[in-house]
Order: structure tokens, then sequence, then C-alpha cells
């Protein structure tokens, strides 16, 4: 398994504006890198995904999405993974943001639109080039890569 191919085939689709390909393959390498980290198959493999992301965030933010309050890593895994992976498109609810920033927009009346930034996805990258369980594969790329590098800044913005 080679993760350091899955985080640049998500830089190579999002460099030439593919972004819910570069999105899907970012979530297949934080997936890799999760199981990696934990690999006691007694967590399912949702349950993997969102403690890795939830140990990197170190506490679970939280969006209104569908009536309900779910944590990113949810809408990350249900949204975006498996709808992406089982539907091969995004719900008609999300929609990108071309930020930089980690932002996230819940939208209300009339849209009811989930709105998330460009910044997520380079926050993702990072998370898995960070991780020491692929502390190996990306030691000669690490500098070289075209993330985000302040990963803690966030913005919760309504629409």
């Amino acid at each position: 398994m080679s993760i350091r191919k899955r985080v640049e085939d998500a830089l190579l689709l999002y460099q030439n504006d593919r972004y819910e390909g570069a999105f899907l393959t970012a979530l297949v390498a934080v997936a890799a890198t999760a199981r990696r980290e934990n690999p006691d198959k007694k967590m399912t493999d949702r349950e993997c995904f969102e403690t890795f992301l939830d140990k990197k965030w170190r506490g679970a933010l939280k969006v209104e999405f569908r009536g309900e309050l779910h944590t990113i890593f949810h809408i990350f895994y249900k949204w975006f993974r498996c709808e992406l992976v089982h539907e091969g498109g995004l719900p008609i609810d999300i929609e990108f943001i071309k930020s930089e920033e980690l932002t996230l927009r819940a939208g209300g009346t009339p849209d009811y639109i989930l709105k998330i930034s460009h910044g997520w996805f380079y926050w993702l990258i990072e998370t898995v080039v960070e991780a020491s369980c692929n502390k190996e594969e990306f030691k000669d790329i690490h500098k070289e890569l075209p993330t985000r590098r302040s990963s803690r800044s966030q913005t919760a913005a309504p629409a």
C-alpha cells in the first residue's frame, strides 16, 4: 500500500481543479493512515477514520447539517467518502468555498447548504503526511508538499 501515492494523486487532482476526486483520494489516504495507525479490526472503518481525525484535531468540531449536529469527521466519512464512493458525487446540499482557511458555513433558509472550504483538503493531506505511522513514507518530501502550514486555524461562519 502506498499512502504517499494517494497523497500525490490527490494533490495532482486538486491542482487541476478536480476537487471531488481530490477530496476522495485524500480521504482514501486518511482511511489507510487511520487503519495503519490502528490495525485493530475490532474498530469499524468509520470508527477508525473518525478517531484518527479527532486525535489530530483534539476535540470534535461540530456543525449543523440536515437538521442535526455532526462532527466534521463524520461529515467527511458519511457525506464525502461514502457518497463519492457509493453514489459517484457529493450530495447536492454540499458545496466548496474557494478559501485556504478552515471554513464551514452551515446555511439556513432557503438553501440549507453546507459550504466547506478548500482549506480542509489541505488539512486532510497534512494530517496524513504528519502522522507518525507515515513518518518513513514521507520523510524526504515532507517540506516540499504544497499544504497549508497552519492546520489549527479555523473559521466557522454563517452562510
